[in-house]
């Protein structure tokens, strides 16, 4: 059973998180990103596993509908552990979505590993993957196993397996992390990777 750093049962399945973390640590991830931190446990596991001085930014919506509303102060516990073990690591509360968040996670960047878990819907995780996905040569989601999963808060449907499948019919070079019978699972995603006929494509969609 993986122990978090709040104390609350784990939002991540331990087999899936060793995975995603040891491949960071073979890809030498020393700049991370999270969007959709909530109390911080995910974000705290993967920095203490990179290497000491690694830098880190946690963010999650300030309240409301994915938010918690202690959210800031739990990142905050999170932010000062971190950097008395040596790491370099800041909360940003906002929505990823909004043009002002966005710009201040840029300005925190550059970024070796983005991992998007906030929200779950089909339009709000593609609306991050289509924002962020420029930011570092690999992106992860949380989430991407099967369909018609409900999020615990909300009810609302998890809709990250439909992007994830989306994403590797494109072409795109994935791995993913899931434990036998898992309900969640991590894909990982290098954004680059879109084989050239298919980029061309892609351009010339969006010129017309």
């Amino acid at each position: 059973m993986l122990k978090t750093f709040s104390g609350r049962p784990a939002s991540q399945n331990e087999f899936e998180l060793r995975g995603f973390i040891g491949l960071l640590r073979s890809e030498g991830v020393r700049r991370y990103c999270e969007i959709g931190s909530r109390h911080g446990d995910t974000f705290h596991e993967v920095m203490i596993n990179l290497p000491k001085g690694s830098t880190g930014v946690a963010n999650d919506l300030p309240g409301g509908l994915w938010g918690q509303k202690n959210t800031d102060q739990a990142l905050r516990r999170v932010e000062r552990d971190l950097e008395r073990l040596g790491y370099k690591a800041s909360r940003l509360i906002g929505n990823s979505q909004g043009d002002a968040t966005y710009d201040l996670i840029v300005g925190r960047g550059p970024y070796d590993a983005i991992l998007i878990d906030g929200d779950h819907t089909y339009d709000g995780v593609k609306a991050d993957w289509e924002r962020y996905r420029g930011l570092a040569p690999m992106i992860a989601f949380h989430d991407i196993v099967g369909q018609g999963q409900h999020e615990k808060v909300t009810n609302r449907e998890v809709e990250v397996p439909v992007l994830w499948a989306e994403i590797k019919a494109a072409g795109y070079v994935t791995r993913e992390f899931i434990a036998p019978g898992s309900k969640m699972g991590i894909g990982v995603v290098w954004p680059a990777t879109l084989p050239k006929t298919q980029m061309e494509s892609q351009n010339e969609i969006q010129s017309w």
